[in-house]
């Protein structure tokens, strides 16, 4: 699903700009962008490419591992005589077996995608290197490779939980997002605010932090679950991870606007029963009651 507003106000009269602004903009490549084709690096292929990546990755640390501890074995209890050159293979063995299970288990606990996020990154580099006029280019100060992980795939098992990946730059105009499939643009006025919001994917072990924005859009609110993907090795742990989430939420704070015109509501905080309509109704701008449209 769709919801289209100009990133860019019109300039037919004035009022039209002020209606515009109200609402995000969320365009398709292919369809409301006949001119820009979809990147396609979430296509099936490539998900299926990198889960046997990441499973042939830990395949060979835990076979390295495994190595290791095997000859140490066989050193401890089967050498009848030990030498210099016995002595030395197992030292090698403690401490490549050590540093091999360690640094698996660092990434397992950590962020088990690492380091194959970076790949998509790169595609979707170049993807967007070949468009014509990106909203947002890698190269641009602040810009960040994030990935869209609508609420509902939160607890499922599948290949791929993202419903899009994108490259993400927060400014004074607003929040700008290149994507693989779409092209976002959320004027400080169509924002109504951002919460932190954490979770752990089904049968992962790292916990992931996302910015829950919530925009206008001519179809209602619509939530986008944020979530930062292209971390250092060095800054993989989950309090770093969650302290630039924070900076990322307070960033969309500081610009956000829409709540001016409609407060932020959360859903599952407020019972919809007590909410009252009265100054809703008021409200040129009010939209329906909050839902997400990210997963379809």
């Amino acid at each position: 699903m769709t919801f289209q507003a100009s990133a860019t106000p019109p300039t037919e009269s004035s009022s039209n700009q002020s209606v515009s602004s109200h609402f995000a903009s969320i365009q398709t490549f292919g369809t409301d962008l006949p001119n820009e084709r979809p990147g396609r690096v979430l296509n099936w292929f490539r998900q299926i490419v990198t889960l046997l990546g990441i499973t042939a990755f830990h395949g060979s640390l835990t076979f390295i591992a495994s190595l290791c501890v095997l000859l140490s074995v066989r050193f401890v209890f089967f050498t009848p005589q030990v030498d210099v050159a016995g002595s030395l293979l197992f030292v090698a063995a403690i401490v490549v077996g050590g540093l091999t299970a360690t640094l698996q288990l660092t990434i397992v606990s950590r962020y088990e995608e690492y380091p194959f996020h970076l790949l998509l990154a790169r595609r979707l580099r170049r993807v967007i290197a070949g468009r014509r006029c990106p909203v947002v280019r890698p190269s641009d100060q602040g810009s960040r490779f994030c990935e869209i992980v609508p609420q509902e795939r939160w607890n499922r098992l599948r290949l791929e939980t993202a419903s899009d990946l994108v490259w993400v730059r927060i400014d004074e105009n607003g929040v700008w997002m290149e994507g693989d499939r779409n092209r976002y643009h959320f004027a400080p006025s169509s924002i109504l605010g951002a919460i932190p919001q954490s979770f752990t994917p089904a049968g992962g072990w790292a916990q992931l932090h996302a910015a829950m924005i919530y925009v206008r859009t001519e179809n209602g609110p619509e939530e986008i679950p944020l979530v930062y993907r292209d971390f250092r090795f060095a800054s993989m742990k989950s309090a770093d991870r969650r302290r630039q989430r924070d900076t990322m939420v307070d960033a969309i704070c500081e610009i956000a606007r829409g709540s001016e015109y409609e407060p932020i509501c959360v859903p599952g905080e407020t019972n919809p029963s007590k909410v009252t309509t009265s100054n809703i109704d008021n409200n040129p701008y009010a939209p329906p009651r909050m839902t997400s449209h990210t997963g379809v």
